[in-house]
């Protein structure tokens, strides 16, 4: 399982609403899914990125969260570079889902930092799935 949102550059530099503070952001986004309102996440997401038109992809991918229970979540990763880059990483495990990640990446820009990215998947053998660096 894994949601992957992709915008283009150019519309995310027009569009973008800049995120004051993007640990409070992530967790935020997290939280509301753990509180069973994962459409609530995915305008959260879509809105912040100013990509309304990804709203339907992105309530779709987190309905696997409908019904499910959060055990046990905590921000696992909070990798800053040079204040100009951001990863935040929250792991959660989830009855009947399992251990479930959920990828932030902030970029700064003169406004301030942007959801860059966001994605989360599950991950039952290693630490951290492959493709997240943490």
């Amino acid at each position: 399982m894994a949601l992957l949102l992709a915008w283009h550059a150019p519309v995310l530099a027009q569009a973008f609403r800049p995120i004051d503070d993007p640990e409070k952001f992530a967790a935020d986004v997290v939280q509301t899914i753990a509180n069973g309102a994962p459409n609530d996440a995915a305008r959260m997401i879509t809105e912040t990125v100013g990509q309304p038109a990804l709203l339907s992809q992105a309530q779709s991918a987190l309905q696997i969260f409908n019904g499910k229970e959060f055990d046990f979540s905590k921000k696992v990763i909070d990798n800053e570079i040079a204040g100009a880059l951001r990863e935040i990483i929250h792991y959660s495990y989830v009855d009947k889902l399992g251990f479930i990640y959920f990828r932030f990446n902030f970029k700064m820009t003169s406004k301030g930092w942007v959801l860059a990215n966001f994605t989360f998947k599950s991950e039952s053998k290693e630490l951290l799935p492959k493709d997240f660096p943490g």
